[in-house]
């Protein structure tokens, strides 16, 4: 590249994302709007006034009345789409904090209108307005931040009232507070009456008006910590420096690529900034979905999410991410977490889906599996504000002490089921079980638990890789299955019993693959081996080494969008030998040409796994493995069938494939009658193809409790 070329490319990728407005607090006069907005003024397209006239014009303002006022800081809520917003008053950091309740309006949405070229667009409206006269706008910052401990040990002095707030938030407040203006925000633990929970329940209704309607959203990490500033500067360098890479970088390499050295203290620090525990919380999935200007904060260094969000894709896509994992820890600060870009990457690929139009909520719930909350409630509640208006209506949102977590997740497992028009949800809500939870039905996915294990069926992709209920239905046959009694703790699905299993294996807690002195270091590989040459053949036409190293990667290439393809037979075919010194090692055992020639004429040995070709078909075998066998264990049916099953399943579970489902499922007994627990999703290879379903097969109705 030349040297035109290179300032051509820095001046692009500045101008995309580096060359955003300065950032922006709101205040209460508005003052600073147009520039926070990225405009010489505010015109009429962002600020109507004469149709907010008219649009006042048309409506009643609520006036609370003396029953409604309890006195004390808050006053009531009394229009439907009313919220509170924080002004807080000038100060010095180390000086009392005094803010001001404002109640304004976000129902007023901006109409949408057809421009010069005749296309239909609709400004945003990132305003609110003033409860007083729903004419006058009111600017205000959301804030997304980790509350902590709830522990309220500081204190706001807001509206002549002394209201407690928790160490994390003061230190939000210090850090924005202005010495010479007021600022604006909407701040949950203060806008929202935390002791009333119908207040609650309402206010979670408005999420996302609430960070729709932001002039512009700061995300606060915490405080500065050492290293912090420059791990974000550093963020902002990677955006220019790695854009075009698609392939790994060697960290020897790094220098070259004006990268810092292997062992600079950089990387801890950025480590550790990616680690902090904003990056675990659920509410800021729709914090950053919904929000169109949001800036991320640590003490007093700003980056905008466009910028964190592909500096991480980067750091992915040119396998650093995963060097950090390997290289750098700090346990005070991860806690065990692995990946520290996948929440960031994660949640940016959520941002363009909804971008696209308005998610599922079942969808959502399972992408924000392991995002964490106080209230276990939060785990539904805090996603209503990005999914469609098919699923809002519907969900109860009540804090009250009678309405339990389980009583919410069943409900919702209901509602998606009864609501599925072509049966196609009951595969992605039984996929959704890998877990022990004795006080819901079994089929009812617990929220409360991150998974266990990947999920084999639940991407609507995986229909493309397994069938095993022999058909897939067209869209106009909705699958049959019904619920029982008024509790509705009963499903009943129609399914087919396969096999029994009569052997299990332990479980794999931490399985991995190498070339590296295979005979010492390959103890999944051998445990898998060992348990599976048992066999000495396969149900027909299958060979005993073929239902090895397919369930080796569940049928699965690296992606886990695919199937695996051929040439994983010969890799895993050279490794599986020199791990157990014999040749064959499993009856039936393959070996390509590459594998069969003498040596020292391309003869395909262990070595090879180390060079371009032969080691990108490893790592992706390696991949797929990883991912399909951990936290599983391995079980043989009566009929001599292998598989992976869940973490909990026991010998005496039964093999069952339900219609619609192009995944099988292990069931268990319950009191000796044809009633069962879902266990959960299994692989067993030889059915996964609908080879097990013949036409004078009838399915029956099968009882999950």
């Amino acid at each position: 590249m030349s040297g035109n070329d290179t300032i051509w490319l820095q001046d692009t990728l500045a101008a995309q994302y580096l060359d955003k407005p300065q950032f922006e607090l709101a205040q209460i006069d508005g003052a600073n709007s147009a520039r926070a907005l990225g405009l010489d003024r505010l015109n009429d397209n962002w600020l109507p006034e004469n149709k907010i006239r008219i649009w006042a014009s048309t409506k009643k303002i609520p006036v609370s009345t003396k029953s409604d006022d309890k006195g004390g800081l808050y006053r009531p809520i009394v229009d439907p789409c009313e919220i509170r917003v924080l002004e807080i008053k000038s100060g010095g950091y180390s000086e009392k904090l005094r803010g001001s309740l404002h109640h304004c309006s976000v129902e007023y949405e901006h109409e949408t209108v057809v421009n010069k070229a005749r296309y239909s667009e609709t400004y945003p409206t990132r305003y609110a307005l003033s409860m007083d006269d729903l004419t006058t706008p009111v600017w205000y910052t959301a804030l997304s931040y980790t509350w902590g401990a709830p522990v309220f040990d500081r204190d706001i002095e807001c509206n002549g009232y002394e209201k407690m707030i928790t160490s994390s938030l003061d230190a939000a407040i210090r850090n924005f507070r202005k010495k010479d203006r007021s600022v604006v925000m909407w701040i949950d633990q203060i806008c929202i009456d935390q002791e009333n929970n119908k207040e609650k329940e309402q206010q979670i209704s408005l999420m996302g008006k609430i960070y729709q309607h932001a002039l512009n959203t700061v995300i606060w990490l915490g405080d500065s910590s050492p290293g912090s500033d420059s791990a974000i500067r550093f963020l902002e360098d990677i955006c220019v420096h790695l854009q075009f890479m698609e392939k790994d970088i060697d960290p020897t390499d790094f220098e070259r690529m004006c990268l810092p050295k292997p062992d600079s203290e950089i990387w801890q620090a950025l480590r550790n900034l990616l680690s902090r525990p904003w990056f675990t919380r659920l509410w800021i999935i729709q914090e950053v979905i919904l929000s169109a200007d949001a800036r991320v904060a640590c003490g007093d260094s700003f980056i905008t999410w466009d910028q964190l969000a592909l500096a991480c894709l980067q750091l992915s896509t040119c396998g650093i991410s995963r060097w950090l994992q390997l290289n750098f820890s700090d346990s005070a600060v991860s806690s065990g977490r692995g990946d520290v870009c996948q929440p960031v990457r994660q949640l940016d690929h959520m941002k363009s889906q909804t971008e696209g139009g308005p998610n599922l909520l079942f969808n959502l719930l399972i992408d924000s599996r392991n995002a964490q909350c106080y209230d276990l409630r939060d785990k539904i509640y805090g996603l209503l504000g990005v999914c469609g208006n098919r699923d809002r209506p519907t969900v109860r949102t009540s804090y009250a002490q009678d309405f339990t977590v389980g009583q919410l997740y069943h409900d919702m497992a209901v509602y998606e089921l009864s609501t599925d028009s072509h049966g196609l949800q009951l595969t992605i809500v039984l996929t959704s079980v890998d877990h022990d939870s004795s006080d819901l039905p079994s089929w009812v996915p617990d929220w409360r638990k991150p998974r266990r294990t990947t999920a084999l069926g639940c991407s609507a992709s995986t229909q493309s890789i397994y069938n095993a209920n022999g058909r897939h239905l067209p869209a106009k046959n909705k699958i049959d299955f019904t619920f029982n009694g008024e509790n509705k703790d009963e499903l009943r699905p129609r399914g087919l019993f396969v096999d029994t299993i009569v052997k299990t294996s332990n479980l794999f807690i931490d399985p991995d693959l190498t070339y590296v002195n295979p005979t010492a270091n390959n103890e999944t590989l051998l445990q898998f081996f060992n348990f599976i040459s048992q066999l000495q053949h396969y149900p027909a036409p299958d060979s005993v080494f073929s239902a090895f190293w397919h369930t080796l990667v569940a049928g699965k290439d690296g992606s886990g969008r695919l199937k695996c393809p051929p040439s994983f037979a010969e890799i895993i075919s050279l490794l599986l030998d020199a791990s157990t010194s014999q040749s064959p090692s499993l009856p039936g055992q393959t070996y390509s040409a590459r594998q069969q020639r003498p040596e020292g004429r391309g003869k395909l040995e262990l070595s090879n796994l180390a060079s371009r070709m032969p080691g990108e078909t490893f790592q992706e075998v390696r991949a797929a493995m990883k991912v399909a066998v951990k936290n599983r264990r391995l079980g043989i049916t009566e009929k001599g069938y292998v598989g992976l099953l869940p973490e909990f399943g026991e010998v005496g579970d039964r093999v069952y494939v339900f219609d619609g489902c192009h995944v099988p499922f292990l069931l268990r007994v319950v009191d000796g009658a044809e009633r069962f627990r879902l266990i959960g999703e299994c692989y067993v290879y030889g059915i996964m193809d609908g080879e097990f379903i013949k036409e004078d097969m009838n399915f029956k109705q099968i009882i999950l409790v």
